[in-house]
């Protein structure tokens, strides 16, 4: 089980830590117990019971789609587990954050009113936003529902990141505020970050199984860690298998040291659509992460969208750049619901409007009338 499109310890990377899934186990400090994610080998008939019994540890959850333990592990147990062949893996339960920088417009450049205007509006799509939650009440959003795994209401956004990531995805065609690019689909809002915009890797799978659970075509991730997980893959590996579109945002490290790729996680697991950030001169926004691992781009500086409380702001980030191919997305998904996530992918990067290295521009610029075949 390996990071195929990734490159682990490549670089300088973002600043906000997952775990670290490579070669059986976490390289940080375990002096004092804490919470850890434990991969069981594939055939292995070890499960939680097994565990507590042989080790005398706390197991806090036993995740449904993938074989992976959620658990309490003191310096020694951990220690332990690394040695037991049953283990794949054992990497800390750390945690991951939203990508934003400070300013916003986009809608326009990728042509979405265009496509609109023939139809293309995303009905009945339904769309996962892994993020901060939503702002229910606002005049410019139809949240249709969702789940939080933060212990808030997914209803409530404190933070404003998820609120201006859903805007960019499904702002109403009302006439007021602002448009998102697919402005029809069901929005539902998983809140995995909590209200200073970091969750953890645990919670962010419990967000996707969610959304694989309750039938989402597409999922957002505008978040983010330099660090890749074992777990993190599984979960969006199970997602891409059970025809979830997954998108990510590439991160907000830039070119970096030393020429490496920046390219943050889950953006660059292979089932995920690596987005980055161009500004309104069709040139990569200095932030924005580069690498191979990069898919596509999309408009990212100085993003004007939906805000609490009933408000409106500009940000920039790849944060801002990824829910616009979650929208295409949705679209595509509504134009042809049989496509699978590796179709509708495909069909995305094959279309895209090349503008430079595909180190800093992946395939380019993403082109919805081309995508959906204006």
């Amino acid at each position: 089980m390996g990071y195929s499109k990734s490159r682990i310890g490549t670089a300088s990377f973002m600043t906000v830590a997952l775990a670290v899934g490579a070669a059986g186990g976490v390289q940080a400090n375990s002096e004092e117990a804490g919470e850890f994610l434990i991969g069981l080998e594939q055939f292995s008939t070890m499960d939680a019971n097994n565990l507590e019994d042989n080790y005398d540890i706390e197991v806090l959850q036993e995740f449904e789609h993938i074989h992976v333990l959620h658990a309490e592990l003191t310096e020694e147990e951990y220690e332990a587990l690394l040695d037991e062949e049953n283990i794949a893996f054992v990497e800390r339960d750390h945690t991951v954050t939203h990508y934003q920088q400070e300013v916003p417009w986009g809608i326009d450049r990728i042509s979405a009113p265009a496509v609109h205007a023939n139809g293309h509006t995303g009905t009945g799509v339904d769309v996962a936003v892994l993020d901060t939650g939503i702002h229910e009440a606002h005049p410019d959003l139809e949240v249709v529902g969702g789940e939080s795994f933060v212990n808030e209401d997914p209803l409530v956004d404190t933070n404003g990141h998820g609120t201006h990531v859903a805007g960019t995805i499904a702002a109403l065609d009302n006439d007021e505020g602002v448009l998102g690019v697919s402005p029809d689909v069901n929005l539902h809002a998983v809140k995995v970050l909590a209200a200073n915009g970091s969750g953890s890797l645990s919670g962010i799978i419990d967000g996707i199984d969610w959304s694989v659970d309750n039938n989402m075509d597409v999922i957002n991730m505008s978040l983010g860690s330099p660090q890749g997980s074992e777990a993190m893959e599984l979960a969006v590996d199970h997602a891409e298998r059970s025809g979830v579109v997954v998108v990510a945002a590439a991160g907000n490290e830039g070119t970096g040291w030393g020429g490496g790729s920046t390219v943050g996680f889950p953006a660059a697991f292979d089932s995920v659509l690596a987005v980055g950030a161009t500004d309104a001169n069709d040139q990569r926004a200095s932030f924005s992460s580069v690498g191979n691992e990069l898919d596509v781009m999309a408009p990212g500086a100085n993003i004007y969208s939906t805000y609490p409380t009933n408000s409106y702001d500009s940000l920039d980030g790849t944060s801002m750049a990824a829910p616009h191919v979650a929208g295409l997305a949705a679209l595509l998904v509504a134009q042809n619901p049989t496509a699978s996530p590796e179709e509708i992918k495909s069909t995305i990067v094959d279309t895209a409007n090349s503008i430079g290295d595909p180190f800093e521009y992946g395939a380019g610029i993403i082109n919805p009338e081309a995508a959906l075949g204006e």
